[in-house]
């Protein structure tokens, strides 16, 4: 099993947690949010990812803390990149339900976000709650070239080194239509599926038109998600679930 997309630092009993997660070959990317989230996302990889069991981790400034950002937070930001050579820059967006989406706070925040990712030639998690077409104009104009995934495989992204020169863009719990999966395909955009995926009629629509190689899950598990001593379980039905929807959207 693969979860492209867990907060496993917000989760209860991390490093038990952790430790059981590798134990059962339940592989993933740690997201990391904020400042506190990245170090322990670090300090957890430090402890148990290893070359046979190895996890990638992606660190980010999210919306909901884009009007605290500074230029200290993303000096830690760069720093924490560059000690992690296989780390992904995320998650990052915009999200109509905090501060600093309509003056344009989140968007100056995600732009540098996005240029730091070409810069250093790490895939983008990207969170959008809001104007998906806004996101891919943002990308645009950091300069994310087209075209950028022809030839190369994506299956083992998750244990093998970066083998392309540009940055991908991974639109996480992905709720776009079919109108933006056209136009964002040829960017290499990678599509990270959510059980709310599949609620919304738009697309739900537009998840066939994704080639299956480009599409991946996720639980976004959080510190709101599970019962601590249900964990591991309620991850795994999560994810199969996640699944077994794709499945079905595409009969």
């Amino acid at each position: 099993m693969f979860d492209f997309h867990i907060h496993l630092a917000r989760l209860p009993h991390p490093k038990q947690l952790t430790q059981l997660l590798c134990n059962k070959n339940y592989d993933f990317i740690a997201i990391a949010c904020e400042p506190w989230e990245w170090e322990e996302v670090a300090q957890l990889k430090k402890e148990f990812s290893t070359e046979i069991k190895p996890f990638k981790a992606a660190y980010g400034i999210h919306p909901m803390i884009a009007t605290q950002a500074n230029d200290e937070m993303f000096a830690k930001l760069q720093k924490q990149l560059q000690e992690d050579e296989h780390a992904m820059v995320g998650e990052a967006g915009i999200d109509k339900r905090y501060p600093g989406y309509d003056d344009g706070t989140q968007d100056k925040i995600f732009l540098k976000q996005a240029k730091l990712a070409l810069e250093l030639k790490r895939d983008l998690q990207i969170h959008c709650v809001g104007d998906y077409m806004r996101v891919l104009n943002f990308l645009i104009d950091a300069g994310f070239p087209q075209d950028i995934s022809q030839g190369h495989e994506v299956g083992d992204l998750h244990v093998l080194p970066r083998i392309q020169e540009a940055p991908r863009p991974i639109f996480h719990r992905f709720g776009g239509d079919a109108n933006f999966v056209k136009k964002a395909l040829p960017y290499g955009s990678l599509f990270s599926l959510h059980e709310d995926s599949f609620r919304k009629k738009t697309t739900a629509a537009a998840i066939p038109h994704i080639p299956q190689e480009r599409v991946f899950f996720e639980t976004d598990a959080d510190e709101s998600f599970l019962d601590p001593d249900e964990l591991v379980e309620g991850l795994e039905n999560r994810l199969e679930s996640v699944r077994l929807a794709y499945a079905k959207c595409r009969e």
